[in-house]
């Protein structure tokens, strides 16, 4: 009768090693998982602040190119040829790279 006793003790302690062993094979999956969960919604996060900022500067660069052109709309409103001319000129030269006559183009041949 002890023997039988003895060997059910000794499979309730397998059982018990088993169940721990499971255990902590689940608690180092679920670990590992929120761990790469974590680490992807930090890339994603980083992600989307660059394109934020980059949304920020073109939101900037196009208040300022709407304020120029506020400026060159409200010339034109009140006849002030000197201002418009000015911004044609502006527009002539940046763009579309003209020069007055007279005038000396150095070009940069080294690429800076």
């Amino acid at each position: 009768m002890q023997s039988k006793s003895v060997h059910r003790a000794r499979r309730t302690r397998k059982s018990k090693h088993k169940v721990n062993w499971l255990l902590a094979v689940l608690v180092v999956g679920i670990t590992l998982y929120v761990s790469f969960m974590i680490v992807d919604q930090h890339i994603k996060i980083n992600n989307a602040k660059s394109e934020l900022a980059q949304l920020d500067e073109k939101i900037f660069t196009q208040k300022q190119t709407n304020a120029e052109l506020k400026k060159v709309a409200d010339a034109v409103e009140n006849n002030d040829e000197k201002a418009f001319a000015g911004y044609v000129e502006k527009i002539a030269r940046e763009e579309l790279d003209y020069v007055k006559n007279g005038e000396v183009v150095f070009v940069n041949i080294a690429g800076d």
